[in-house]
């Protein structure tokens, strides 16, 4: 196959495989297709470091994670190791050509596909990947949003955080590198599923309200509840999606008797998100996106968020109705930062701003009247 390499115009290259470089590692690697290679960077995410080459990046990937600058580095090979192995056999490669500006070698943004799933989508969900970069502008030739891509991304990233999976484990405990080694042993034994650390026996999926969704859950998770075995929670996946608690009872072996054992511990559904929080407007973030919004602001806290000219970053956190409802940072005037840091200082206060993208993350911009 001999690519058109026609920059901003999409080519979809069929059958790719990787290639083995020392330079290979989580979102960055060299790729075959045809007679033809190339190194291609992923858009939209950035995995951690794996060499202490570019110290600024590593510092910023260890605030973001709230993890130590030795800890980006283990993580990093971590990433570049579920890569390595989400990516054996074929491959599609989607790519406009962009030069991603490597260092040494030429490198182009791509998305990367493999049996519908996109590995930018699996590193995040696994907690091996930060939401950062390059997005796409355009429709994708499969018909896909970049907006809308992007808010699943953002959905995936907020549940790895909720289920404290991958790098979420540590993060915030940076003394504990425990459960990056317990990632290690199991990307090391060739598991490239979703990877929910624990110790012990294995953590329950939470929604929102500390339940477990029959309709997500993996099957340890499954395994979990009074009365269901792996027999029993491979029944229950394959029968999903599964619309109310009751229908559970139509699984053979699952009586009523059983169900009664677990009912007090499972959803089918999420629950909607906090009205007036972030997580209420990321829900159906095309609909809100370049519209005024308002969020009630439960605390305020510094950022090292680059910012627009004239303006400050801060970092909010919304709730209502005493429910959490998910951070967003956020652009604040400087003529009006030190009165808006005094004012929602006392939580509850609401804040109408502009719901806005800028350099791939949904941002909120409090605009000069």
């Amino acid at each position: 196959m001999a690519a058109n390499k026609e920059v901003g115009v999409w080519e979809v290259l069929e059958n790719c495989q990787l290639v083995q470089a020392n330079y290979n590692d989580g979102d960055s690697f060299l790729i075959k297709y045809g007679d033809q290679s190339d190194v291609f960077r992923l858009y939209y995410v950035d995995c951690p470091e794996t060499y202490a080459t570019y110290m600024d990046r590593v510092r910023d990937q260890a605030r973001y994670f709230s993890i130590t600058t030795d800890e980006v580095l283990a993580s990093g090979e971590l990433a570049a190791k579920f890569t390595k192995l989400f990516l054996r056999g074929s491959f599609t490669v989607i790519t406009k050509w962009e030069d991603a500006r490597g260092s040494g070698k030429q490198r182009y943004y791509a998305l990367i596909k493999k049996d519908e799933r996109y590995l930018s989508t699996e590193l995040v969900q696994n907690g091996l990947a930060r939401i950062y970069g390059m997005p796409t502008k355009q429709a994708w030739p499969t018909g896909d949003s970049p907006r809308t891509y992007l808010s699943r991304l953002k959905n995936a990233e907020r549940e790895a955080q909720r289920s404290s999976t991958g790098i979420w484990t540590v993060g915030g405990n940076s003394a504990q590198m425990a459960g990056l080694n317990q990632l290690r042993q199991s990307v090391e034994g060739g598991n490239a599923a979703p990877m929910a650390l624990s110790q012990g026996t294995p953590k329950r999926a939470s929604s929102k309200n500390g339940m477990l969704n029959v309709n997500t859950a993996a099957a340890a998770e499954l395994e979990t509840l009074p009365g269901i075995g792996p027999a029993l929670a491979g029944r229950i996946i394959a029968a999903r999606p599964i619309a109310t608690i009751d229908s559970l009872v139509e699984i053979s072996g699952i009586s009523d008797k059983t169900l009664d054992g677990f009912r007090a511990l499972i959803i089918v559904a999420e629950p909607p998100p906090p009205l007036k929080t972030v997580e209420f407007y990321f829900a159906d973030l095309p609909q809100y996106l370049n519209t005024d919004i308002t969020l009630v602001i439960a605390s305020v806290v510094s950022s090292e968020a680059s910012s627009p000219d004239s303006f400050r970053s801060v970092r909010l956190e919304t709730a209502y109705e005493g429910e959490s409802g998910g951070g967003i940072t956020a652009f604040i005037p400087d003529e009006f930062y030190d009165s808006f840091i005094q004012y929602y200082r006392e939580p509850g206060r609401e804040l109408t701003g502009l719901l806005y993208e800028r350099e791939g993350e949904t941002v909120l911009v409090y605009r000069r009247k």
